[in-house]
């Protein structure tokens, strides 16, 4: 019964796994709805030839679909995935740079009460946070964002060295995030 209750767990989660995946796997797959037919407007008339006598009909006369229209909709389809997740990974990179704001926030309260170990803390979890947001940020986005973590890194050095000052430099650096949050895309 023990042994029971230590792997059922394991179980559960292996065919949940298991079960997400092979959804996945057919919802990304499935075939894209096949594209309409151009019709001929109402006021036009096409021409239809006329059948011979005494000739079979050729089983090429039967208009049939084209084949490109399934890789041009798988195609547009990996496009669309493509720009789904550039999308994703701006949004995460915007979160993790909201994120380091928010410690940024707490590191000034910190230092506004001289906790300097606190402080400390903080600026290493900053640093953490951005350089989650290097890892989804846009290229035009990374140096500006290797800037700040260079700036953080100096603050923390630069923390029991020299304290003066410290609130103006956090300033900064909360300027050079806010000012890449609000960068237009």
């Amino acid at each position: 019964m023990r042994l029971l209750r230590a792997v059922l767990p394991h179980v559960i989660t292996a065919l949940a796994a298991v079960a997400l995946t092979l959804g996945a796997q057919r919802f990304l797959s499935s075939p894209a709805p096949p594209a309409p037919q151009p019709t001929a407007p109402a006021g036009l008339i096409t021409p239809t030839p006329s059948p011979t006598v005494g000739v079979a009909p050729t089983a090429g006369a039967a208009p049939s679909p084209q084949p490109t229209d399934a890789p041009l909709a798988a195609a547009v389809t990996r496009q669309e995935v493509i720009d789904l997740r550039v999308q994703d990974d701006r949004l995460w990179a915007a979160i993790y740079l909201m994120r380091a704001l928010n410690h940024l926030a707490d590191a000034e309260a910190a230092l506004r009460m001289n906790d300097f170990a606190r402080v400390e803390q903080i600026l290493t979890t900053i640093d953490d946070a951005l350089e989650q947001a290097y890892a989804r940020a846009a290229d035009a986005d990374r140096d500006p964002i290797v800037q700040i973590r260079r700036d953080v890194g100096i603050i923390r050095e630069d923390l029991y060295l020299r304290p003066e000052g410290m609130d103006a430099r956090l300033a900064r650096v909360r300027q050079a995030i806010m000012t890449l949050i609000e960068a237009p895309r």
